[in-house]
C-alpha cells in the first residue's frame, strides 16, 4: 500500500552524506561513463524541512536513449517508474513504493528541466529569507494536505515557479 502521508522532518546534515554515498554508487554502476549529477530538492538546502527522500538529478545527453541506463541503475537499487505525464525527465525510485529513500530524476544535462531544478536549489541556498518562506509554506501545506501527497506537491508549484523566474532574472 502506498504511503500518501506528508511528513516533514527538520534539516539533517546527514542528507548531504547520503547524497554523496548514492552518487558514488551510481557513478560506480555507470562506470566508465560518469554523467553529471546534482543533489536537488529540499534535502539539498541547509536548514530546510523536508521529506527524508534524497532527490538526485542525473544529466544525460539524449533523454530518448535513457532506457540503456535502466539495467545499470536497477543494479544500483533504482527502479524505473514510468510516468507518462513527465515529458522532459524520467523517474527512478530507490525503496518501496510510497516509502522511497531516493528519487532519481533523469533529464537532459543543461536542458530546461536540469537548469530549473539547479536554479531553484541555488537560489534558495543563497536567499535565506525566501528559503524561510518556502519552509513556512511547506509546513502549512503539510498540515492542510497531510494525507494528500500529490496535492501537497501541486500546491508548492506556484512558489517554485516564482523562484525559478526570480533566479532567471538575477541570472
Amino acid at each position: 500500500m502506498l504511503n500518501n502521508t506528508v511528513e516533514l522532518y527538520p534539516y539533517d546534515p546527514d542528507w548531504q552524506l547520503r547524497f554523496k554515498k548514492e552518487k558514488e554508487i551510481i557513478t560506480r554502476t555507470l562506470d566508465p561513463s560518469p554523467l553529471p549529477m546534482e543533489h536537488i530538492g529540499s534535502t539539498s538546502i541547509p536548514g530546510m524541512v523536508a521529506k527524508p527522500i534524497i532527490d538526485i538529478l542525473l544529466g544525460v545527453d539524449d533523454l530518448t536513449d535513457f532506457s540503456r541506463l535502466i539495467p545499470s541503475l536497477s543494479r544500483a537499487g533504482y527502479e524505473y517508474i514510468p510516468k507518462p505525464e513527465l515529458k522532459t525527465r524520467r523517474f527512478f525510485r530507490k525503496g518501496a513504493p510510497g516509502r522511497g529513500i531516493c528519487h532519481l530524476h533523469l533529464c537532459e544535462w543543461n536542458g530546461e528541466e536540469w537548469n530549473e531544478k539547479v536554479f531553484f536549489r541555488d537560489y534558495l541556498r543563497l536567499n535565506p529569507e525566501e528559503a524561510s518562506e518556502y519552509t513556512a509554506l511547506k509546513k502549512q501545506l503539510a498540515k492542510d494536505y497531510k494525507h494528500q501527497r500529490s496535492l501537497y506537491t501541486e500546491m508548492k508549484g506556484p512558489f517554485i515557479l516564482s523562484i525559478i523566474k526570480k533566479s532567471r532574472e538575477k541570472g
